[in-house]
């Protein structure tokens, strides 16, 4: 007859003790959520020379933009062996296979942005990718930038035979993980010439140090001999440069141009084929040679980036402008280069 009443006490105790630990987890979440949003404030604040920069009244923002992007992936890979057109047609000995493939995006964006922090949102509007994501943290004296995309609508040509590159047939993905350190902090802002997220107040500038991971992933089918071919490239590169921002009535009207040319410390690259079950893989062995086993060179890439922002207090326009070389070679010659362009105009609102 006892068994209902210790039932009830054993719910009754479940209660108490689930609800403390939803309490103490929610207690939780709210202390990291402050300290996570004062470390971001902190971010923006550290060192600066108040006389030269500022951080706004509303330090987070939300904006709209209309993107235009330019892509641009050219490979030149020498062929080796002897009677290569009893292989390929049209191919003869001491070749070059070289391929251009491009790509125009057009797309909207929206973004949020925190205390430095932004989350971007594309939004395709013409030659439409996979996927495109985004994620920056920009800081007084350091920051760093994510970004993924996924195009399968490239075109282009190949030499051999004049074959057309298409979109049916090829795709590119990229990946980028860069961070920066910024030397005179104290009175320039990257942050305020680029994304006004601060305000430069007075004209200032400061050498740059970058430290850049860059991947592409290019995969083309019934180009090469094989079904489709695939080459990977990795590089981790350093660089030094310089940054300047003009600013005009007291940092409402800001111009910036920044010039980094970057150092490669690591490069790699990797091929995969995928041939029909009747081929014979080892007669491949010399034509895919210099994409095989070539070692890869020292490289020197660079970034290019001019911004102009006007600030309406709560509300602002910005313009950006991106150039990113990046290309690989090794000691056989075979030569990979990758050009991504992009012009930005966002209306952002602070709150």
């Amino acid at each position: 007859m006892n068994r209902p009443k210790h039932a009830y006490s054993f719910l009754r105790r479940m209660a108490l003790c689930l609800s403390l630990v939803t309490g103490i987890g929610t207690a939780h979440a709210e202390n990291w959520f402050r300290q996570f949003d004062r470390w971001l404030e902190k971010g923006m604040r550290s060192g600066i020379d108040s006389s030269y920069q500022a951080v706004p009244k509303l330090m987070n923002q939300v904006y709209v933009g209309s993107y235009v992007y330019w892509q641009n992936y050219r490979m030149n890979m020498p062929l080796f062996g002897d009677n290569v057109n009893t292989i390929v047609p049209d191919i003869q000995d001491d070749d070059h296979y070289m391929i251009n493939a491009h790509s125009v995006q057009a797309e909207a964006d929206v973004a949020i942005d925190w205390k430095g922090l932004t989350l971007e949102l594309p939004i395709p509007i013409q030659d439409k990718y996979h996927l495109a994501l985004g994620l920056a943290k920009n800081g007084s004296v350091w920051g760093f930038r994510l970004r993924y995309k996924d195009l399968h609508q490239m075109e282009g040509d190949c030499n051999i035979g004049n074959r057309l590159i298409n979109q049916e047939n090829n795709s590119l993905q990229t990946f980028l993980a860069e961070g920066y350190y910024v030397f005179n902090h104290r009175k320039f802002s990257l942050a305020a010439g680029l994304y006004s997220d601060m305000i430069q107040k007075r004209s200032a500038g400061s050498p740059l140090v970058y430290l850049n991971y860059f991947q592409t992933n290019y995969s083309v089918n019934k180009t090469f001999p094989a079904n489709s071919d695939h080459f990977q490239t990795h590089q981790l590169s350093l660089g030094a440069g310089y940054a300047y921002n003009f600013a005009l009535m007291g940092g409402r009207l800001v111009f910036h141009a920044s010039f980094v040319p970057m150092f490669t410390l690591y490069s790699h690259m990797e091929h995969q084929t995928d041939l029909d079950n009747g081929q014979n893989t080892s007669q491949w062995n010399e034509f895919y040679k210099a994409a095989d086993t070539g070692h890869a060179r020292f490289r020197i890439n660079n970034f290019t980036r001019l911004a102009a922002n006007y600030s309406f207090d709560r509300y602002i326009i910005t313009f950006l402008f991106n150039h990113r070389y990046t290309g690989y070679s090794n000691d056989l010659n075979l030569q990979i280069s990758h050009l991504d362009m992009d012009a930005q105009v966002n209306f952002c609102t602070r709150f």
